[in-house]
């Protein structure tokens, strides 16, 4: 069950949340108070599943009454800002530590976020680190490289993905006689403010703004690049990345990384092997890596087989599916013997 129906739903017994009338401002009121929604309720009763696995701390929280009083066991995912930004805001500490004295596992996606759970009050005897997965099948390996200096970017467009300091990066190697095309795939609310960015820099003949895409015009779009930009930071509200999916999607299309050294994301890129590390905010640093890619003054292609190969062994969706099975099981066996 859902809040809005995504589009990897397909061929899935789906519940949303309804969307007019009385029934749906009801459960638009609860959701807003951090309650649990009505038709929640009405799902669990219906379906008396075996287990609730919750998406994002906050839903978690929404759902571990609901989880007591149907006596199911509860699972709570974890993905980033809900980690990070979440607990900062007023009365969240307290909802989740009700969140750790009860619900039955947690899953990280990354050795990281489980520390920071540690620290937060999540019993670490009951975390489980499983990381992103990614279909292998839906992104092919790149035998030959883009030719030319054609970088991409995708995300929301908020402060923690540091687009700002990718345009410097830019604009200073364009001072340096080196054009960069840039495209960006996504949309939000500092969108106008990178649009000014661009003009008064006068890199507005290389970055290119495409607005929000599908999952799987990016997948065809990094066949047609030369090397995935993610320069993530922390914003000055705390928020921050987990490990973004377009690393690991890229990695696997054997497109070169460079990316920060932010949060999980060193997890995944070990620099100069796997991908390169930059330090958060520093354009300089951005504008070299991507000259070292571009001028192949680092092994581009062992760099792309190693990165693949990490994805294959670390990140493969069938292994990872597997070990959340195994997890729901642990969880509903230990339930059953309380």
């Amino acid at each position: 069950m859902c809040i809005d129906k995504r589009h990897y739903t397909d061929h899935l017994p789906v519940y949303q949340k309804p969307q007019s009338g009385f029934a749906g401002l009801l459960n638009t009121v609860y959701f807003h108070l951090n309650l649990t929604l009505p038709y929640y309720r009405n799902v669990v009763e219906k379906e008396h599943p075996s287990i609730i696995h919750a998406h994002f701390g906050f839903d978690g929280y929404r759902m571990y009454e609901l989880a007591q009083k149907s006596k199911t066991p509860l699972v709570v995912s974890f993905y980033g800002s809900d980690v990070s930004r979440l607990p900062t805001e007023f009365d969240w500490k307290r909802r989740y530590k009700n969140l750790a004295s009860y619900a039955d596992g947690f899953i990280a996606a990354s050795k990281l976020m489980k520390s920071q759970l540690v620290d937060l009050g999540f019993p670490a005897k009951n975390i489980d680190v499983i990381r992103f997965g990614i279909n292998l099948s839906e992104f092919t390996y790149k035998q030959e490289l883009t030719s030319g200096a054609k970088v991409m970017m995708v995300g929301r467009m908020v402060e923690k993905k540091g687009f700002r300091y990718a345009l410097k990066a830019i604009n200073i190697l364009a001072e340096k006689g080196r054009k960069i095309h840039l495209d960006i795939y996504g949309d939000g609310p500092l969108r106008e403010k990178l649009n000014t960015m661009v003009r008064e820099l006068g890199i507005a003949n290389q970055v290119h703004f495409h607005g929000y895409v599908s999952n799987e015009k990016v997948r065809q779009e990094l066949q047609n690049h030369s090397i995935l930009l993610a320069p993530s930071v922390t914003a000055s509200d705390d928020d921050k990345e987990g490990l973004p999916n377009t690393i690991l999607e890229a990695m696997a299309s054997g497109i070169p990384v460079v990316a920060s050294r932010h949060a999980a994301i060193p997890e995944a890129i070990t620099d100069g092997e796997t991908g390169l590390l930059v330090p958060e905010k520093e354009p300089k640093a951005i504008a070299l890596a991507l000259s070292k890619l571009l001028n192949q003054q680092v092994n581009v292609e062992q760099l792309r087989l190693s990165a693949r190969k990490f994805i294959e062994q670390n990140h493969s969706i069938d292994q990872l599916v597997d070990k959340t099975e195994k997890f729901y099981t642990e969880i509903i066996k230990t339930y059953e013997e309380k």
